[in-house]
Formats: C-alpha cells, sequence, structure tokens
C-alpha cells in the first residue's frame, strides 16, 4: 500500500512539471516553420539551376512566398528587378500553385533575395525564424540551419 502511495505522489510530481512541456505547442509550430522556410529556399535554389530562371525568395511579416519572373517568352528570367518576379512558384508534390508559408506566433526577419541559373544567391543573408536562424551564401548560394 505504500508503494502505492508513492507512486502516486510521483507520478502526481512528474504530471504538474514534466507534461506541461508536452503539450506547448509553440516549439513545434516554431520549428515546423523553421524546416518549412529552410526547404523553401532550398528549393528556390535548386528550381533557378533547373529551370535557368531566376527565383525571388520574399519573406515579410510573418510569411515567405517564392516567385520567378513572369514574362512567357523567357525574356526577362535573368532579371533581377523585384517588379518582374510575378509568376508564383508551384509547391512541389502537392499541386498548390503557390509556394507560399506563414505561421501565427513565430517571428520572421524581413528578407528579399533572388537565385540565379548558376545557383548563386543575391547577397548574403541571414532569417531569422523565431530563435533560430537561416543563412545564405552569396557565392555557392549554400543554404543552412546557421543557429548558434
Amino acid at each position: 500500500m505504500i508503494e502505492l502511495i508513492t507512486v502516486l505522489v510521483i507520478l502526481g510530481i512528474l504530471a504538474s512539471t514534466a507534461l506541461p512541456r508536452f503539450f506547448d505547442l509553440s516549439s513545434y509550430r516554431q520549428h515546423g516553420f523553421f524546416n518549412d522556410t529552410l526547404n523553401a529556399i532550398r528549393y528556390a535554389q535548386k528550381m533557378a539551376v533547373a529551370t535557368a530562371c531566376n527565383v525571388q525568395v520574399e519573406i515579410s511579416g510573418n510569411r515567405f512566398e517564392l516567385k520567378r519572373p513572369g514574362a512567357a517568352d523567357r525574356g526577362q528570367c535573368a532579371s533581377t528587378s523585384a517588379g518582374d518576379f510575378t509568376q508564383a512558384v508551384g509547391r512541389p508534390g502537392s499541386g498548390e500553385t503557390n509556394y507560399q508559408g506563414s505561421q501565427s506566433g513565430v517571428t520572421l526577419s524581413d528578407a528579399r533575395l533572388y537565385f540565379t541559373a548558376k545557383g548563386t544567391a543575391s547577397a548574403d543573408a541571414t532569417i531569422i525564424v523565431g530563435s533560430r536562424q537561416i543563412s545564405v551564401i552569396q557565392a555557392t548560394g549554400f543554404v543552412y540551419d546557421s543557429t548558434p
């Protein structure tokens, strides 16, 4: 009987201290949005190389979106003007017409960059997603998790 009471007390202590950590969804949302943003930026670089057409990543507020130049004749594929990036990039695998994402409650630093047909980025960039960060290297287009 004493063992049963001891076990119940220990379970009660664990339930009051450990279980709230398992049910805090904000950290899961932040981690999921971080991965989605990281993969979207990597996809933009791969798509620019595969199509030989620049692809822009626009991050503002708490959302991101991938776009490419909207010219039908591919005449603007090498464009670097933000106004030329009017065609939405589709999300691979899902059939969605826009590759974009957002998550309420997760902060995301603003950035706008594009990838060229050679795979290089328009600028070095550090993008903050919640408490984590993504870095983009201009010379190579390498995109990685640079969280300290």
